[in-house]
């Protein structure tokens, strides 16, 4: 039972940190829709930096050990975290579509994201009550590796072209704060996943060598 609710800090801090970044600015900047755009993009950086840690953990353990092992066993918890961060993130959006009178987004784009939000939340509750026992190993690997990975697509869909752009075309200093860092976090989480991967797999051939 304890580990089961191991999480529900965790949850609690991803979901505290998202509303006080967004309250911020709305209390500084009013909530007109340009402030709550703003607000839109500081939780979504919030967001994606708990998505990252769970994403990379593991990794991040196997390639650097000892100084991240405790990651190698953190990865529901951060996923908790960033499903939590994400309903701070969601009221925004629908706080401005309520302002706008419409999406945000253009339809196909907004289908896109929506698909990622679902596997957010579908991932978050198979954590809970035994489903992933009940699904078994090879079939929570594969839904797993699906969602995490549609869920990447999504930020990198947000991250990378900016941040390919300013990169290249070396847009201000903020503008490149903004989106480089992340788009190069959105890169490094698959090459260091499958670096990890090989490497799990070098150690048992060594072993069995």
């Amino acid at each position: 039972m304890k580990g089961r609710f191991a999480a529900v800090p965790w949850m609690g801090v991803g979901f505290a940190v998202a509303l006080a970044l967004a309250g911020a600015e709305l209390a500084i900047n009013g909530t007109d829709p340009p402030s709550i755009k703003v607000a839109l993009r500081v939780t979504a950086r919030w967001s994606f930096l708990l998505f990252w840690l769970a994403y990379v953990g593991g990794a991040m353990a196997v390639l650097f050990r000892p100084a991240f092992a405790s990651l190698k066993h953190r990865g529901r918890e951060f996923g908790l975290a960033f499903a939590s961060a994400q309903l701070v993130h969601l009221g925004l959006v629908g706080w401005l579509y309520w302002i706008l009178g419409h999406s945000p987004l253009p339809g196909l784009l907004t289908a896109f994201f929506a698909i990622a939000i679902g596997w957010t939340y579908l991932l978050a509750g198979l954590s809970f009550g035994g489903l992933v026992a009940a699904l078994g190993p090879r079939l929570w690997r594969v839904v797993r590796f699906t969602g995490m990975n549609y869920i990447l697509l999504a930020f990198a869909r947000d991250f990378v072209p900016p941040g390919i752009h300013d990169a290249v075309g070396r847009q201000d200093l903020w503008h490149s704060i903004e989106y480089v860092p992340f788009a190069a976090m959105c890169i490094a989480a698959p090459l260091l996943s499958l670096a990890a991967t090989a490497q799990r797999r070098w150690g048992i051939r060594h072993a069995a060598a």
